[in-house]
């Protein structure tokens, strides 16, 4: 198993004598590692993050954002029949189709969800701008369009405003239909409705 591992190592880092365009590349490399299957469990989920780790390493991809995952997941029958077909038939050409499938597929749901965002960004600041007296209302977006719970404890530790200002916005932005307020445990979590809404999509 070490000199397998050793072998897929190689084969990915050396690209002079492996010339081979990094997204095949990377698809070889997904199947040769989960042939090798080094680990009792967690070998799948591991193989996936390889995928969009080996991109971004490849300078592919500037931050890790094409999940594969997800595709690879909708679309098990075909992905485990691509890896048996390898395996049992040497049939390259069917597993390369699927994983060349699977990074347009994710791509092109990426850069819709990327422009949802920045859409529902310029939508939310237009709306502080029209609506509020907000002041610094870009950095209050950045902030609140980072993840899809904000607290008030995010904006006071950026020191972007103090405690109870951060709390007085976030409470008009509840008012003006951006946020909802959540208790968990309780503690006030403010959910930001359109970034939940395209992240769940």
């Amino acid at each position: 198993m070490e000199a397998k591992l050793r072998n897929l190592v190689n084969f990915l880092n050396d690209d002079k004598a492996f010339k081979v365009d990094p997204v095949l590349k990377m698809a070889i490399g997904h199947y040769q590692f989960e042939a090798i299957h080094p680990f009792r469990d967690g070998n799948g989920r591991t193989g996936r993050i390889f995928n969009i780790n080996y991109l971004t390493n490849k300078g592919l991809l500037d931050y890790p954002i094409l999940f594969l995952s997800r595709y690879i997941l909708d679309n098990r029958d075909d992905y485990y029949s691509g890896l048996m077909g390898v395996s049992q038939r040497g049939d390259w050409n069917t597993w390369l189709k699927f994983m060349l499938k699977a990074v347009e597929t994710t791509a092109i749901l990426t850069y819709n969800k990327i422009n949802d965002i920045l859409n529902a960004k310029d939508a939310i600041r237009q709306v502080i701008l029209d609506d509020t007296a907000i002041t610094r209302p870009e950095l209050l977006v950045n902030a609140i369009l980072t993840q899809p719970f904000t607290r008030v404890k995010h904006l006071t530790d950026q020191r972007l405003y103090a405690e109870n200002t951060a709390k007085k916005y976030l409470n008009q932005l509840i008012d003006l239909g951006v946020l909802q307020r959540r208790v968990i445990q309780g503690n006030h979590y403010y959910l930001n409705l359109e970034l939940y809404r395209i992240l769940g999509e």
